[in-house]
């Protein structure tokens, strides 16, 4: 299935999600959070979810990484719309004071900036993957950009409330695959 009909029917599944569901969902992602080893890493890129759009509440995952890794510093994105660019800004659990963009996108107002080679970990966007870890996202390039600027060895995880799909049948050499997707009950790990 192509890009473009992946976002529209996983879009619209995602939007009617029921409330009460989309928290159960949530914490069954959490659940898989919780599972993985985060100790070695030392800054993480967590995108902020945009409510509009029903993406999964990666506020959780913030507050989980304060609890239980207060060491790990985490980073959140501030987007440039006309250069179709991601500045990478440090998150302070207290400190830090979002705004929203014109799209409804929280963001930080402002904050130290930090490089994207440092990222040891990308958490990143996404309305469907396949089982190659090639993503459909929402189409404008903000994180294959982003992705080609960050270290090799970055580790790229995508967060879905649905299972991979078979294929997208339009990859193309710009797309840069996931290492894992975390979904409810299941985290999936892509060969490369």
């Amino acid at each position: 299935m192509d890009k473009s009909t992946l976002r529209q029917q996983f879009l619209e599944l995602r939007l009617n999600i029921p409330r009460s569901r989309y928290w159960m969902l949530t914490d069954e992602i959490m659940e898989q959070v919780a599972l993985i080893d985060w100790a070695k890493s030392k800054l993480v890129h967590v995108f902020l979810p945009i409510r509009k759009h029903n993406e999964i509440d990666t506020f959780s995952i913030l507050n989980y990484f304060k609890l239980e890794y207060p060491n790990l510093k985490i980073v959140v994105p501030r987007t440039d719309f006309k250069s179709l660019s991601i500045t990478n800004i440090l998150y302070d659990h207290e400190y830090t004071i979002l705004g929203r963009n014109k799209y409804d996108i929280p963001e930080p107002i402002h904050g130290k900036e930090i490089s994207s080679e440092n990222i040891d970990i990308v958490f990143v966007p996404l309305l469907a993957c396949d089982l190659k870890g090639n993503r459909a996202g929402y189409g404008k390039g903000f994180y294959d950009r982003f992705l080609s600027g960050c270290r090799s060895d970055v580790k790229k995880i995508g967060l879905s409330f649905f299972d991979p799909i078979e294929e997208i049948s339009d990859v193309n050499e710009f797309d840069i695959p996931l290492d894992l997707c975390i979904t409810p009950g299941k985290t999936w790990v892509f060969n490369k």
